[in-house]
């Protein structure tokens, strides 16, 4: 009887040391998973400086969580990411660190590595409270207008690659489209092609954003010598633009999105489109409505072979894709239609 005793003891001690154990473990990992503060979940999420939001693995550099760094291997437990300095015009000139690990990016879809709630800001993977200052589905998609000359309509590849990245980000439904007004012909600033463009849409339904390239017509039809703003044909462009930017303005039109052309192969083309660029983004920036500068030299740089077609002038299929993702982009970072 004594022995059977003892070994009820013994057992009912060995079950609450077990229960203890598990209960301190339990209690353990509870606190390790609910900490809001621990592990990397915070990367490249919004901070103040000297706060503990970022956790014991990160820091809170340059507005964000992240790590300091002077070498790419400092950051290769983090996705994506690359050391990229804390100083300079580009940057932020956090004086904590050299560098700092960080996720470049296009389009949101870049930051889908990270997390979803991770949006692409001005080339960067951010998350936290500014970037839910952007409204969302308060222009529908018949209100996004496309106007424009060959660039656009030579294949109207760049307004369907443009779709595709608002479905991807969510902004545009499945069997939604864009309007797109370009065309092939009759699409000179000059000669009022591209306003009879915007005008016929909004004759049918209000416009609050539009997307367009213009001017390559008028200079493909005119001469200039010398090609510089003296020219009357590239003055003419330039004015019928500022007309046109005004005229959306006064309908209300809440951005435009300015998308000028690359380089064409033909250097008497690329001299007349270099004198008037600056014309035209002047322009744009000086305009009433809000308009969007784009350049998409940088997107077509070292891609030419690949990006434009055999007129020298229409992008080709990759060449669209690359203009479209780089008009999401600005619609992206300026809160266009998302």
């Amino acid at each position: 009887m004594t022995t059977s005793k003892n070994g009820l003891l013994q057992r009912a001690t060995r079950r609450a040391g077990l229960l203890v154990a598990l209960l301190f473990a339990a209690f353990s990992c509870q606190r390790e998973t609910e900490d809001p503060t621990g592990g990397e979940t915070h990367f490249l999420v919004r901070c103040e400086p000297n706060s503990n939001s970022c956790g014991s693995k990160l820091a809170c550099l340059c507005g964000i969580c992240t790590t300091p760094c002077t070498e790419r291997a400092a950051c290769e437990h983090l996705p994506s990411a690359a050391c990229v300095s804390s100083s300079g015009a580009d940057a932020c000139g956090d004086v904590a660190a050299q560098g700092h690990c960080d996720v470049a990016c296009l389009i949101d879809a870049d930051c889908a590595v990270l997390s979803d709630a991770h949006r692409c800001e001005l080339g960067v993977c951010r998350a936290g409270s500014s970037a839910d200052v952007c409204v969302r589905g308060d222009v529908s998609a018949n209100q996004v207008l496309l106007v424009g000359d060959i660039f656009f309509a030579s294949s109207h590849q760049i307004a369907a690659y443009l779709e595709d990245f608002a479905r991807s980000a969510g902004a545009l439904a499945l069997g939604e489209r864009y309007r797109d007004n370009s065309r092939a012909t009759d699409n000179a600033l000059a000669s009022g092609g591209i306003a009879d463009q915007y005008a016929s849409a909004v004759s049918d339904a209000e416009v609050k954003v539009v997307i367009m390239s213009g001017g390559g017509a008028d200079l493909l039809i005119g001469n200039c010598d010398p090609a510089d703003a003296s020219c009357p044909t590239i003055a003419a462009a330039a004015a019928a633009a500022r007309e046109l930017l005004a005229q959306m303005g006064t309908n209300g039109v809440s951005h435009v999105v300015y998308a000028f052309y690359p380089d064409p192969v033909d250097a008497n083309l690329r001299a007349k489109l270099d004198a008037l660029r600056p014309l035209l983004e002047n322009a744009c920036e000086s305009s009433t409505v809000t308009c969007h500068w784009l350049d998409l030299r940088p997107a077509f740089a070292n891609h030419y072979g690949e990006y434009v077609a055999a007129d020298g002038i229409s992008p080709t299929q990759a060449g669209a894709q690359a203009s479209a993702r780089a008009i999401w982009a600005v619609m992206q970072s300026d809160c266009i239609a998302q």
